[in-house]
């Protein structure tokens, strides 16, 4: 039933858009027996469209066709445009409220200041391995060189002295401590003249006398009072074969802070 209906309609639907097209064609002389079939058939399309059904395309007021005003196809997917339907998959919608304009060049930047200190930092990192393996090197080499000519200089000194489980310093320190300042005094000594030679103050010569030594410190008079008060308990001990007193090896012993202060004044104001 149902499908009779649909063509029946679809037959009438077909008459009348072509109505018009009747209206105004070419009058002709139509037969009696046209005429009535041509105005049954205009009742019947009639009937059906004035039942029940609803066409949007009928004027029933007029019987006469209606303008349809179609939406341009355009207008409506511009409508939908921005439809969550019609974007492709992860991609964000326009107006979300998870998009932050910029923010994807902010990130950049970011990251690409972070790489910058990063290979900065390591650039750092490798110099300074680098240097500390350079002047680690430097300072065995230095270390190596100043051994050997401290060997030297015990070799030069103007007598025999033995060598000690330590420096010169240590052991003059050492034999105070216990109350030998015979031996002590021949240690200071021997310290103050290695630190002089060290210095490019005096040169250490095998055969000089002490007194070629306090006579080459002429321009550092403070120097050479210092070095002259041990040279004279030194000689005192060493070759007069004197007890040195506490008392007496003590005044040249407390003159050591003047002797380190002095050496390192002259070596700043060489530098």
């Amino acid at each position: 039933m149902n499908s009779l209906r649909n063509k029946l309609m679809a037959i009438l639907a077909a008459l009348a858009l072509a109505l018009p097209f009747v209206r105004s064609a070419p009058a002709q002389q139509p037969s009696a027996a046209d005429d009535k079939e041509a105005k049954e058939a205009v009742e019947a399309g009639q009937a059906v469209l004035s039942g029940a059904g609803r066409f949007p395309w009928y004027d029933r007021g007029k019987d006469d066709v209606r303008r349809l005003n179609a939406v341009p196809r355009g207008a409506a997917d511009s409508k939908n445009r921005d439809s969550s339907w019609t974007k492709q998959p992860g991609t964000a919608t326009t107006g979300s409220r998870w998009q932050f304009p910029g923010f994807g060049p902010l990130l950049q930047g970011v990251g690409l200041t972070v790489l910058i200190i990063l290979l900065a930092v390591i650039a750092v990192l490798i110099a300074k391995a680098f240097l500390k393996d350079e002047v680690s090197d430097h300072v065995i080499h230095r270390r190596v060189i100043e051994g050997s000519r401290d060997v030297d200089r015990v070799e030069a000194l103007p007598f025999a002295v033995r060598k000690p489980t330590g420096d010169f310093l240590a052991e003059a320190r050492r034999l105070y401590e216990a109350g030998d300042y015979s031996e002590a005094i021949i240690y200071l000594f021997s310290y103050e003249l290695v630190e002089l030679d060290r210095q490019h103050l005096i040169r250490l010569t095998k055969g000089k006398t002490n007194r070629q030594y306090l006579r080459e410190l002429r321009a550092k008079p403070t120097l050479r009072s210092i070095l002259e008060t041990t040279v004279v308990r030194f000689e005192d001990a060493f070759f007069g074969r004197k007890t040195l007193t506490r008392e007496r090896f003590e005044q040249a012993w407390q003159r050591l802070d003047d002797f380190h202060a002095e050496l390192h004044r002259l070596e700043r104001a060489a530098a």
